[in-house]
């Protein structure tokens, strides 16, 4: 008798709120409500919209790691792709469009949700989340580094704020980065405007010194969109005065992206150390 088949199901319903689409490099929670109550049945066709999303992206990987400025002005692009492209462009036009790429795969799938009538949408892609919440409901996202053993903060997302997405960075993320922030939660109108916010910002919380280990983006990866830039690897103890300038330069460029309207806030923390910019008083830091 031959041993048995093991068939991996790409989409998998954890609870009636939660539903799992784990496939390839998309780690993705999809959950909606109606009227207070969750409606899997629409999650889980949303999550087909998922698994579209990740063979488009694939076609368009080469896009994806070109520089905004190098491309052209107004291509044709499949939804996705488009939301990725555009929020870059808005950001800063040195980005790709990967820098947008998570957050736009979120937004897809939180429309299609929000299309079948649901009054409430959470789509969290790998800590980049799009948010589709009704005048009257509030959803609530966490604030915690990766590796951190407690949440820094709560962010309270009411639906009359205008906020639809919220995106995280930092130099241990999935993605890399220059700065040594270790963590960077943005949170905007979209998420994917606020995945290349925070991808932005991150960035520009730099260090320099001998407790800051950087190497090539291309050594460590060579397909990596970011080339010959120096990315962090390591960041030993930093001190006061390292963390405040660093936490610094970060809040000049998030509130720059405030004044333009591009960003509702953003909470920003290297070492335990942070700075926030929360001008709706949404956030509620732990004690």
């Amino acid at each position: 008798m031959s041993d048995p088949i093991e068939v991996f199901v790409p989409v998998r319903v954890l609870a009636d709120d939660l539903i799992l689409v784990d496939w390839g490099p998309m780690t993705m929670t999809i959950s909606v409500w109606d009227k207070d109550r969750a409606r899997p049945v629409m999650a889980a066709i949303a999550s087909r919209s998922a698994l579209t999303c990740l063979q488009v992206l694939s076609d368009f990987q080469g896009f994806l790691k070109i520089p905004v400025c190098r491309l052209p002005s107004d291509p044709q692009l499949p939804d996705v792709v488009s939301r990725a492209f555009i929020a870059a462009a808005k950001v800063s036009k040195e980005l790709t469009p990967l820098a947008a790429v998570a957050g736009a795969a979120a937004d897809h799938v939180a429309d299609v949700a929000l299309q079948m009538g649901a009054d409430k949408v959470i789509v969290n892609n790998g800590g980049d989340i799009a948010l589709r919440v009704a005048r009257g409901k509030t959803a609530v996202v966490g604030l915690q580094a990766i590796g951190a053993e407690k949440m820094a903060g709560r962010l309270y997302v009411r639906g009359e704020a205008g906020i639809g997405g919220v995106a995280s960075s930092g130099w241990k993320g999935r993605s890399y980065s220059p700065g040594v922030a270790d963590l960077v939660t943005v949170w905007s109108s979209s998420a994917s405007i606020a995945d290349a916010a925070a991808t932005l910002i991150a960035g520009n919380i730099t260090a320099c010194g001998i407790n800051v280990e950087q190497a090539r983006a291309a050594d460590l990866d060579p397909t990596s969109d970011l080339g010959d830039m120096k990315v962090t690897t390591a960041v030993h103890d930093l001190s006061p005065s390292q963390r405040r300038r660093a936490l610094d330069r970060g809040a000049a460029v998030a509130a720059g992206m405030y004044s333009k309207g591009l960003i509702h806030g953003c909470f920003l923390s290297v070492q335990g150390d942070f700075n926030l910019l929360d001008p709706e008083g949404i956030v509620q830091i732990e004690s």
